[in-house]
């Protein structure tokens, strides 16, 4: 029984990608060196960006490599990384129930994150090719944000203040041109919208992130923030004469 089976959300790891074997050498050599964490944090890093930033992979090597600067980790990145491939859908299939099940659990689990598992369940019940279904499972991740204590610590800083900068600036480049990258499971060109969605719910959970937590959100959740400043500095220099 293949885990396809169970799992539309999984996506695999082709080997015939030389950038697939570097980021596997990469995760195994920062667990080695620097423990579970930092291994964790590069993963997650170069996860995040391929969701981020489907049509240049090279940015996601590049948030692996900051992400070795500042091992940070936050189990709430593993409900962001699923939450995005429910919106869009780069593996190629909707999420199957027991994709929705884990999602809802991980949104009980962490109910200072749970919000993001209710954002992408109602984006996922009303983007093109709507699952319903997560109208309902939405609504039941939003009675876990019950217990949520986010807002306890939040307030303005100067990282919200530079971390506003770097999603304006993230936001500019990802709004130019349009999305070639194909599901992997159907070949079938991702929807633009559903691209967006996810991105502006990565951008939101970075942006509360800071507003809640300050420096130590910026520490907890430094895979994304790296996955954010690869993307802009990738299409930057793309978008250079040089990079010409």
């Amino acid at each position: 029984m293949k885990i396809r089976d169970w799992s539309s959300m999984w996506r695999s790891l082709d080997p015939g990608y030389p950038s697939n074997i570097a980021i596997v050498l990469w995760v195994a050599l920062a667990w080695f060196c620097w423990g579970g964490a930092a291994g964790l944090s590069v993963f997650f890093a170069w996860a995040l960006t391929r969701e981020l930033d489907p049509d240049h992979p090279p940015s996601a090597l590049l948030a692996a490599l900051l992400a070795t600067l500042w091992g940070g980790y936050s189990g709430g990145l593993f409900l962001l990384l699923l939450g995005m491939r429910f919106v869009n859908r780069t593996p190629g299939k909707p999420a199957r129930w027991l994709d929705s099940l884990v999602l809802l659990a991980l949104a009980w689990a962490r109910p200072n994150a749970s919000w993001i598992a209710a954002a992408a369940f109602f984006l996922d019940a009303i983007l093109q090719q709507p699952l319903r279904r997560h109208l309902a499972f939405g609504a039941v991740a939003l009675v876990s944000m019950a217990r949520s204590d986010n807002l306890a610590g939040c307030g303005l800083s100067p990282q919200l203040n530079w971390g506003l900068l770097l999603c304006l600036s993230y936001l500019s480049v990802c709004l130019t041109g349009g999305i070639s990258s194909r599901g992997d499971e159907d070949g079938a060109q991702l929807e633009g919208s559903r691209i967006l969605s996810a991105q502006l719910l990565a951008i939101l959970c970075a942006l509360l992130s800071v507003w809640c937590w300050q420096a130590q959100g910026v520490f907890a959740w430094w895979p994304l923030w790296s996955g954010l400043f690869a993307v802009v500095f990738w299409r930057a220099l793309s978008y250079s004469p040089r990079g010409r």
